[in-house]
């Protein structure tokens, strides 16, 4: 029997023209059709509250892997992270649909970036994500899945600078909570592990289709955080993968913004590379609003920025991806 270990971790973005001519009717100019929000499902509002502290796995493989991440830690002199069911259970879908595909790496062949599946399932933390792959030539394993899950474990924390990414994600000292999920089927064994770091109490977004696409978000910062700014990147939609492109793909970042929304009032402060806006309106020193009104197609991606002193730097406490077509 030949048994491969494959792995993959996350690393934690106008011209104009005149012509002469008479001007054409209103009736013969083309119509563009409204935009609209693919995912995720915006029909009725979408909510997330931060999960219970005392949430625990129910499946001896992810308690295996769950224990052994806080563990390192530890011994890193690190916090432990929280148990987040719902990345979980993201993860078991992304590792279920890898094996059927037998893809591995971050992207699946519909083309969708990690940190916006997250998103689409309506988990709003900043993500990285960790991800294991085991292959045999056999018709099944010999090894347990705990057993493939610790080994892909081990082998990521054994991991040398500056080759280091998976050792890194999982010693992220910014990390708050972590899902771990896992497929074993057809001589192929996915592990998924989603990092997130969490500073908000709660996230909702409402969709607000009229004559003019709008996405009201509305949330709350954790206790004695408050938000600095939020900002906003645009991508091109996802595009269908190849098998072999979904594979090629073993690294992914977050895109570069070009928009960032401060608090009112405060439109002196400026978010380095953006165009500032000053949009959130803070209802208290922790809950804050803003809408957005998408322009074209594409994906966006909002990444939500807080802290406790505004004399220590702000850090991604949450994400958000909206696909507009």
């Amino acid at each position: 029997m030949k048994l491969a270990r494959l792995l993959c971790a996350a690393q934690a973005l106008a011209v104009f023209g005149c012509a002469a001519g008479t001007r054409p009717s209103d009736d013969a100019r083309p119509t563009r059709p409204p935009l609209h929000v693919r995912a995720p499902d915006l029909a009725q509002p979408l909510f997330e509250s931060l999960p219970a502290a005392d949430g625990y796995p129910n499946d001896v493989v992810k308690e295996g892997v769950f224990e052994r991440i806080n563990r390192d830690r530890l011994l890193a002199g690190l916090l432990p992270v929280a148990w987040d069911e719902a990345a979980s259970r993201v993860a078991d879908a992304f590792c279920v649909q890898q094996v059927r595909e037998a893809t591995r790496g971050h992207f699946l062949m519909d083309g969708v970036p990690p940190y916006a599946r997250t998103a689409f399932a309506g988990v709003f933390g900043a993500q990285a994500e960790n991800s294991v792959s085991w292959v045999t030539t056999a018709p099944s394993f010999t090894e347990s899945a705990l057993r493939l899950a610790l080994m892909g474990h081990r082998e990521m924390m054994d991991e040398k600078p500056p080759q280091d990414g998976h050792r890194r994600t999982i010693l992220d000292p910014d990390a708050t909570h972590v899902g771990v999920g896992y497929a074993n089927a057809n001589g192929r064994f996915q592990m998924s592990q989603e990092f997130l770091a969490r500073g908000l109490q709660r996230l909702k977004l409402v969709g607000r289709d009229s004559s003019h696409l709008a996405v009201r978000f509305e949330g709350k910062t954790l206790q004695n955080w408050r938000l600095e700014f939020v900002t906003i990147a645009r991508e091109p939609p996802p595009a269908h993968l190849t098998r072999e492109e979904a594979t090629g793909r073993t690294s992914y970042s977050y895109p570069r913004p070009s928009i960032a929304y401060v608090p009112e009032g405060t439109s002196l402060h400026r978010v380095s590379e953006t165009d500032t806006q000053d949009r959130i309106r803070l209802w208290t020193n922790r809950e804050f609003s803003f809408s957005f009104a998408p322009d074209r197609p594409g994906l966006y991606t909002f990444v939500f920025y807080t802290t406790v002193r505004t004399s220590e730097p702000a850090r991604a406490g949450a994400s958000a991806t909206i696909w507009v077509e």
